[in-house]
């Protein structure tokens, strides 16, 4: 029996609520075209109205923080792609989590970064998940 290559590279299904969706896509953007990359921002704007420049600014902390601070090379899938790899779960779970199950959220921070780093990346995913719930949106965990 054969394994499916893209099932191991991508075990993970993208989310389909349209706020969590959108924060993965510009995570992709900013990992593979830089932090200032004009199409994360203009997805911001769309998704989150005139109030876009917290969550936006935050979230390019997160992704120079978790860079910065892995332990290993962090893996992203092109942005097209209806998959997640596992790092990316971890990205993502450690926003959704961060406010509503710390415990979990330290444990995906933790799988991505080097000991020292990984409580200050939960620090910033709930201060950008707190964001994200003042600006009206709601973020739907990996997985419901």
């Amino acid at each position: 029996m054969q394994t499916d290559p893209v099932a191991s590279l991508l075990p993970h299904v993208a989310p389909f609520c349209p706020t969590t969706r959108a924060m993965l896509v510009a995570m992709r953007r900013m990992a593979a075209l830089g932090l200032f990359e004009a199409g994360a921002s203009m997805m911001m704007m769309q998704q989150f109205g005139l109030h876009f420049r917290k969550v936006l600014v935050l979230l390019r902390a997160y992704v120079m923080q978790a860079s910065q601070g892995a332990d290993h090379a962090i893996r992203i899938a092109p942005c097209c792609a209806p998959r997640m790899t596992q790092d990316e779960a971890a990205l993502l779970g450690t926003i959704t989590l961060a406010l509503q199950d710390p415990a979990r959220a330290s444990a995906y921070a933790q799988s991505l970064s080097q000991p020292h780093a990984a409580a200050s990346l939960l620090a910033t995913a709930q201060v950008l998940a707190g964001a994200i719930a003042d600006s009206g949106r709601r973020l739907v965990t990996v997985g419901e």
